[in-house]
């Protein structure tokens, strides 16, 4: 859901807002995490920390934590420019968000797929990026993180999702391979976004983030 009333689309703005989904075991948080690292001198591309019901974990998605008491008074305020419930949590996107696209800035935020069609019903340039991997390789990822027996990953990895709104651009970078590759495939997506931009190379910062990951 949005704070901007239907039919209010950010026509005007220049930015683009990049929403990533992808099934849970395809490594969305490793692929941003690589991207926001290798693009950090850019000030053009903006990774948003996302609001959520749940407390801080230095292990997972770094995140501003809120109660629900918290997350029902910002959202009556007009604090979010998207915001959805998924997996029993709340979940927002600042609204300061906004100012970023109407300075012609790329905005990339891990999103719900279910809340994609509310965002291109209100901002002008959406791109839909999904991170995915084979079905082997998300049901292999899942038990490995040792909360769920095999037939339950797999129940989770072959679960319905919601259809694409028709006419948005999706670009899927398949993550089942070494982590570096699909940073640098989507560092390109966002590079390409922005014709002309003078980034750095993300495949070298990419490499040292992934060494940062292994070598203690």
């Amino acid at each position: 859901m949005a704070r901007r009333h239907a039919g209010d689309v950010m026509g005007a703005a220049s930015g683009h807002l990049v929403l990533v989904v992808g099934p849970s075991g395809a490594g969305k948080d490793s692929v941003m995490m690589g991207a926001r690292e290798a693009l950090k001198g850019d000030s053009s591309v903006v990774f948003p920390r996302r609001f959520v019901t749940r407390l801080s974990n230095p292990d997972a998605e770094d995140h501003i934590s809120m109660t629900e008491m918290e997350f029902e008074l910002a959202v009556a305020e007009g604090a979010f420019a998207l915001w959805w419930r998924a997996h029993g949590n709340s979940y927002g996107i600042g609204s300061f968000i906004e100012s970023h696209l109407d300075s012609g800035a790329t905005v990339v935020v891990n999103c719900s797929r279910a809340s994609i069609a509310d965002a291109c019903a209100r901002f002008a340039n959406v791109a839909v990026a999904e991170i995915t991997a084979p079905e082997d390789v998300l049901v292999a990822r899942i038990v490995a993180r040792g909360r769920e027996t095999p037939e339950q990953a797999r129940e989770r990895v072959l679960r319905k999702v919601p259809d694409y709104p028709a006419g948005v651009r999706v670009e899927r970078i398949v993550n089942d391979g070494l982590l570096a590759d699909a940073v640098a495939k989507f560092c390109l997506l966002l590079r390409g976004l922005q014709p002309g931009a003078q980034l750095p190379d993300p495949a070298p910062v990419a490499d040292e983030f992934i060494a940062s990951l292994i070598i203690p």
